[in-house]
């Protein structure tokens, strides 16, 4: 459904959310999309060949989750020749806008493994290799009973929806909590840009997070989602309830064209994790770019960490550069290197390395 094809009044609706948009919307997030390329971008960093030698150091399988229906597609990495009885900390790790299990491997999932972690990274509902939601294209005969039925439908692919996100985040958490060889409430998660403030909500919500890392997550919504007026999100709401807008938004949203994917503004604008703040008691480590150039770092990271210094093990770390410095060469691997540490503190007790 393109703009040409709506009604009147929310095609205004549109219009409008597309000028703010382009105002200054969409360059808070841009981010995202900035931050994926870099993370893609291995021509230019010295350091790209060491992750493949990590790969082949670890044991992985690919797995399938279910999260509201839909099938994931997730991996599991774990340090080689694990005992059968073997029982190891796990971490998630969170993609973040536009990103992908196929970016974190490279740097973290296997890094993470070989020091004796269970690590499980994924891809959000209709982005990488998972499934997307299913809307059908007739209506369907209503029975009684579940039944087996041949479908047409519409499969949706790369909406950005933070509340949908979330629950991915949660059925993986669950997927990796259920693992044999993992202490089911000795979990940690890891998430970075889009997907650090995502993993903020899970951490604050779900007591087997022993620690969290937010890697140049912007969590504030309601500070980054300032400029777009309550009034027309919940315009869109309403529109899209009444199927005046697609089940699920597409090409006729607006968005950067940098950009990958298909926000859900009216999701965006309601969604906060920063309401979630006092609920947090996983010790946090939050690693922040000091040149942050795509939204307010001190309205963010370093909000998030003044809040909670005073009553929770927390650390704040900045490194130089912008945003998308943070996925190449030396600030990387020192990223890295502190998350690492921060997971053997609060989830090995015994401080140590391996297995």
């Amino acid at each position: 459904m393109m703009i040409s094809n709506l009604s009147g009044s929310y095609r205004v609706v549109l219009q409008i959310i597309a000028a703010i948009s382009i105002a200054g919307i969409i360059s808070t997030h841009s981010h995202a999309n900035t931050a994926q390329v870099a993370e893609n971008d291995t021509q230019t960093d010295r350091t790209a060949a060491a992750p493949l030698t990590e790969l082949s150091e670890v044991d992985h399988q690919a797995i399938i989750i279910r999260s509201e229906g839909v099938r994931l597609a997730g991996d599991l990495y774990k340090p080689k020749k694990l005992p059968a009885d073997a029982k190891i900390p796990g971490i998630l790790l969170v993609p973040g806008w536009g990103g992908n299990k196929e970016n974190l491997k490279k740097y973290h999932a296997a890094h993470f493994a070989k020091q004796g972690f269970m690590v499980l990274a994924f891809d959000y509902k209709g982005w990488g290799e998972s499934e997307g939601p299913l809307v059908p294209i007739d209506r369907l005969a209503i029975t009684h009973d579940s039944t087996e039925i041949d479908l047409r439908a519409t499969h949706f692919r790369q909406v950005v929806d933070p509340y949908s996100m979330v629950a991915d985040i949660r059925a993986s958490l669950n997927y990796l909590s259920g693992e044999h060889q993992v202490l089911h409430d000795n979990l940690g998660i890891w998430g970075t840009s889009f997907g650090g403030a995502l993993a903020l909500v899970v951490a604050a919500s779900d007591d087997r997070i022993k620690a969290y890392v937010d890697q140049m997550g912007p969590v504030n919504f309601s500070e980054n989602y300032k400029s777009l007026p309550k009034k027309i999100a919940r315009q869109m709401a309403v529109a899209t309830a009444r199927g005046e807008l697609p089940a699920f938004p597409g090409p006729e949203v607006p968005k950067n064209p940098g950009l990958k994917g298909y926000p859900d503004w009216s999701a965006l604008k309601r969604f906060d994790p920063m309401l979630l703040v006092d609920s947090l008691h996983a010790p946090t480590l939050i690693i922040d770019a000091e040149n942050e150039e795509l939204f307010d770092r001190t309205k963010n990271g370093y909000l998030l960490h003044e809040t909670i210094k005073d009553r929770l093990d927390s650390r704040y770390i900045m490194y130089p550069g912008k945003h998308y410095d943070l996925y190449k060469g030396d600030n990387r691997q020192a990223a890295t290197k502190e998350a690492m540490n921060w997971f053997i503190t609060y989830l090995k007790h015994d401080g140590s390395v391996g297995p």
